[in-house]
C-alpha cells in the first residue's frame, strides 16, 4: 500500500478565523454539472462560485456528456468532464457512476500531486464518496460528503432498494472515513444515521441566490418543476385537474424523466391547459420567466432532501403547496401551506382556495421571498461550510502530528 502524504501544511492559528483565514485550495466532486443533472447540479455550481468569491481556489471533477476534458476556467475555477458513457442528461445509470469513479480517481490524484489540494468536498455519499475515501486513504487527504438524498439508504426505495442493499458495507465504510457528512437537511441526516449511526455528521440547508429567481407579473399559472419520477407526485395534480376544472389557468411542467409517458396520458384528460416544457437549464430565460409568471408553484413529493426547485419559486415570490414530510417544511417554515402526501383531497382544497384568493397568494409569496433572503443566501452558507473544512484540516493535522 502506498504510505500517506506528508500532513496538510497549515496555521493552526488561522482555523480561529473561520471563512476569513487563508485562501483554501479545494476539490470538489459531483457527478452532476449544469446543464446536466438536477438540483445537485445547481448546488454544486452556486456553492463553487461561492467559495471562489470568498477567496478560495476550486477544481471540480464531474461526469461528462458529450464534451470531455476541461469544460470551464475561470480564475480561480477550473471545472473537468470525466468520460463515462452517460447517456441521459437528468439522471445517471450507477454502471456510469462506478466508471466515473474509477476514471476521475486517476484523474483526482494527478490534479492533487501536480498542486496539493488542502481539502475535498463531496457531493453524493456514492459515486463521489469513492473517490473521496480513496484520496483521504492513499494521499492523506480531509474531505466532507453533502448527500443529497438518492445516495443514502431508504430515500429512493423506488429505484434504488436493491442496489443500496448490494453496496451497503462499502456505503458505511465511505460514511465512517468522512471527516464530516454534512447534510442539507435535519430529516436527511437522520435517516443516514439509521444505516450509519456512527457518521460524524452535521446540517447546512441548501442556497440560492436571490437574485437569479424573482418575482414577474404574476399570471394564472401552475408551475410543477423537478425530475419527472414517481415519488414526485405530479401525477397527483394531474388526477385533480381531471376531476376539477380551475378555469382560466394553465399549468407549466418542466423535467423529463421516466414517468412522462404517464404524466402526459393523464394531461391528455385535465379540463385545465397543460403544457410540458421538457428539461431546462438553470440559465434558461424561460425557466426564469416561468418561475417569475406563476401564482403558483406544487410540489407534492413523498420525499425530498431540501429542495432547490422549491428555493427557486420561494426566491420568485411564488405561492406554494408542497408535502409536510422529509426537507420539505425545514425550506418552507410558515411561507406555504403544507398537505399530506397521500391526502390528495386536501391537496385539492388547497389548489381551490389559493387559486380563489390572490390576495393570500401575494402574501405567501412576499413571505417566502422574505425567508429565502434572511436565511438561504449562497454566500452566508458557503461561510459555513469553509469553517467546516477548515475544521476537519485541524482535526487531521491533530490526527498526523
Amino acid at each position: 500500500m502506498r504510505p500517506l502524504a506528508a500532513p496538510v501544511q497549515i496555521d493552526r492559528a488561522d482555523h480561529l478565523t473561520g471563512a476569513e483565514g487563508k485562501p483554501l485550495n479545494i476539490l470538489t466532486l459531483c457527478h452532476e454539472w449544469p446543464p446536466v443533472g438536477g438540483g445537485a447540479a445547481a448546488v454544486t455550481e452556486a456553492l463553487c462560485r461561492a467559495y471562489v468569491s470568498l477567496g478560495h481556489r476550486v477544481t471540480v471533477l464531474t461526469m461528462a456528456m458529450g464534451r470531455t476534458g476541461t469544460i470551464l476556467d475561470e480564475p480561480n475555477l477550473s471545472v473537468m468532464a470525466v468520460p463515462c458513457g452517460r447517456k441521459r442528461r437528468e439522471m445517471a445509470s450507477p454502471a456510469e457512476g462506478l466508471r466515473w469513479a474509477w476514471a476521475g480517481l486517476s484523474a483526482a490524484r494527478s490534479r492533487h500531486r501536480a498542486d496539493p489540494f488542502d481539502a475535498c468536498h463531496a457531493h453524493f455519499i456514492m459515486p463521489s464518496g469513492i473517490i473521496a475515501d480513496r484520496l483521504k486513504r492513499t494521499e492523506g487527504l480531509p474531505f466532507i460528503i453533502t448527500p443529497h438524498g438518492s445516495d443514502v439508504p431508504g430515500y429512493n426505495a423506488e429505484r434504488l432498494k436493491l442496489i443500496h442493499r448490494l453496496i451497503r458495507p462499502w456505503w458505511r465504510r465511505i460514511c465512517l472515513n468522512a471527516d464530516r457528512i454534512v447534510s442539507p437537511s435535519e430529516d436527511l441526516m437522520a435517516l443516514l444515521k439509521a444505516s450509519a449511526p456512527n457518521a460524524h455528521g452535521s446540517v447546512i440547508p441548501n442556497g440560492i441566490d436571490p437574485g437569479r429567481f424573482v418575482p414577474g407579473d404574476k399570471a394564472r399559472r401552475i408551475l410543477l418543476c423537478s425530475r419527472l419520477v414517481g415519488r414526485k407526485g405530479f401525477h397527483h395534480v394531474l388526477e385533480i385537474l381531471a376531476r376539477r376544472p380551475f378555469e382560466g389557468w394553465e399549468v407549466d411542467i418542466v423535467g423529463d424523466g421516466p414517468m412522462r409517458p404517464r404524466l402526459e396520458e393523464l394531461a391528455a384528460g385535465s379540463r385545465t391547459p397543460v403544457r410540458f416544457h421538457g428539461w431546462i437549464g438553470q440559465d434558461d430565460p424561460l425557466l426564469k420567466r416561468l418561475y417569475a409568471e406563476a401564482t403558483l408553484f406544487i410540489l407534492p413529493s413523498q420525499r425530498e432532501n431540501f429542495s432547490i426547485a422549491l428555493l427557486e419559486a420561494m426566491s420568485a415570490g411564488c405561492a406554494i403547496i408542497t408535502t409536510d414530510v422529509s426537507g420539505n417544511p425545514e425550506a418552507v417554515g410558515d411561507c406555504a401551506r403544507l398537505v399530506p402526501w397521500d391526502d390528495r383531497d386536501r391537496l385539492a382544497e388547497e389548489m381551490m382556495a389559493l387559486s380563489a384568493d390572490p390576495a393570500g397568494c401575494v402574501e405567501l409569496g412576499r413571505r417566502a421571498r422574505e425567508r429565502v433572503r434572511e436565511m438561504f443566501t449562497w454566500t452566508m452558507l458557503a461561510r459555513r461550510y469553509i469553517e467546516t473544512l477548515r475544521e476537519v484540516m485541524a482535526e487531521r493535522v491533530g490526527i498526523d502530528s
